[in-house]
């Protein structure tokens, strides 16, 4: 069991990139955060956001987030952009290689590269703020460029969400399961019936019987109940 923050990057007063259509960096990796949380979290793994709604954080912030709270890992989530607008490709941002950092990045580029069917841009390293000063293994995923029309309008941040989770996942040697919630059947009767209570006091039930029929509830009735449930009482 591991501790994971998940950051979806800018938020509030900050977009992100934008596409020609209008769709938000910020909200498309913020989808892909809960359902990454969900996953991980159905899979036995511990996950905090670094935000949960369309709200600004700044980047000391994330940081303090995640060493305050000792995280095992940090995965900040992003999507591309550049003024050429057929590029396409991801690309996985860490501090330095030769880490565990490059080790999940690894695990999450080949998500991506089989999921995604998108082009390779590589492991990179950077100097940034987030990636220097958490005290964790932490990556910076850049997947696919909103830039690009055909990106924008295709790409699923649930998709998204769960290709991280699942590299996570065998990041600690974990196979993602994820079993739908099946809501329970409903067997099959003629009709059912509505109980609401029970009542020492004839007149006190026949009082009750007249509010609802005001209130308009139709073919309510008194009926006599055993002595023996009277456990039931109202």
């Amino acid at each position: 069991m591991a501790k994971w923050v998940l950051d979806a990057a800018h938020g509030g007063n900050d977009p992100g990139a934008i596409g020609k259509h209008g769709r938000r960096e910020a909200d498309i990796v913020l989808e892909a955060v809960y359902e990454a949380k969900r996953l991980l979290e159905r899979n036995g793994e511990i996950v905090l956001l670094t935000r949960a709604s369309d709200t600004s954080l700044d980047v000391k912030d994330r940081i303090n987030i995640a060493n305050n709270w000792n995280a095992d890992y940090f995965v900040s989530f992003h999507m591309n952009s550049f003024v050429d607008d057929s590029i396409k490709g991801s690309e996985i941002v860490i501090f330095e290689k030769g880490t565990r950092a490059e080790e999940l990045s690894k695990f999450i580029r080949d998500e991506l590269l089989a999921n995604l069917k998108s082009n390779d841009r590589g492991i990179k390293e950077a100097s940034y703020t987030v990636l220097r000063e958490t005290q964790m293994p932490a990556v910076i995923v850049e997947a696919e460029f909103i830039s690009n029309e055909d990106i924008e309008k295709n790409f699923s941040s649930i998709k998204y969400g769960y290709m991280v989770a699942k590299a996570c996942l065998a990041m600690v040697d974990k196979v993602l399961i994820d079993i739908p919630v099946k809501k329970p059947k409903t067997p099959t009767r003629e009709g059912w019936r509505i109980c609401l209570g029970y009542y020492r006091d004839y007149e006190e039930a026949e009082e009750e019987l007249i509010k609802l029929n005001k209130n308009g509830l139709k073919g309510a009735y008194v009926v006599p109940y055993p002595e023996e449930n009277e456990r039931f009482k109202n």
